[in-house]
């Protein structure tokens, strides 16, 4: 998933039938559903997650999916070019990543080892597979609404609600649906029209 696709609708469109000659109507209505989803994340309630050694932006609060505390770690679904992925494939035979394969992540800056890529699990940590796993110890955070820095072994990543973005995603699912019924409905129009 990208950095801009993070918040889904969090209201229904509703949008009513229309005829043919509405199809600049149609248009203006999908760009507002985009125009609307664009508008929907608070950036300055946001934070960017750093390199504590040497700063280097590792990525930031919209691409974080949780964390993982007996491993002491921030979950993210994406990270930016300067965590540079090792190509060697390791794998660990005792400690809470026992018999796991994973990839180990750098600091593009400093070169120094910030989290890892878990691979091959066994079934309790499958959930964590794909996915950059940065050790919190060695991550600042800049809160953009204060301008502060904090170290983020001392924040909470909790989880986010699904339900909410369940919900959400529904009604957003709802109004394509919406849409490709109207058009559709334009579609046999015409081709009704033109038959005739």
């Amino acid at each position: 998933m990208s950095n801009s696709t993070r918040s889904l609708l969090e209201s229904s469109y509703d949008i009513g039938p229309c005829d043919s000659t509405q199809t600049s109507s149609i248009a203006d209505q999908l760009k507002a559903v985009t125009d609307r989803e664009m508008c929907m994340v608070d950036y300055r309630n946001c934070s960017v997650l750093q390199c504590m050694t040497c700063n280097t932006v590792f990525g930031d609060s919209l691409g974080i999916c949780g964390e993982v505390q007996s491993l002491q770690s921030i979950v993210c679904l994406n990270v930016t070019e300067d965590v540079r992925v090792n190509e060697k494939l390791e794998m660990s035979l005792k400690g809470k990543l026992a018999s796991s394969t994973y990839q180990v992540l750098h600091c593009a800056g400093c070169h120094r080892a910030v989290g890892l890529v878990l691979h091959s699990t066994p079934e309790h940590l499958s959930a964590l597979r794909n996915l950059f796993l940065l050790r919190k110890e060695l991550i600042n955070c800049y809160m953009l609404r204060s301008g502060t820095c904090v170290n983020a072994s001392k924040i909470n990543f909790k989880h986010r609600l699904m339900d909410k973005n369940i919900n959400e995603l529904k009604q957003f699912l709802e109004a394509q649906l919406k849409q490709v019924k109207i058009l559709e409905g334009m579609m046999e129009k015409l081709s009704t029209h033109n038959v005739n």
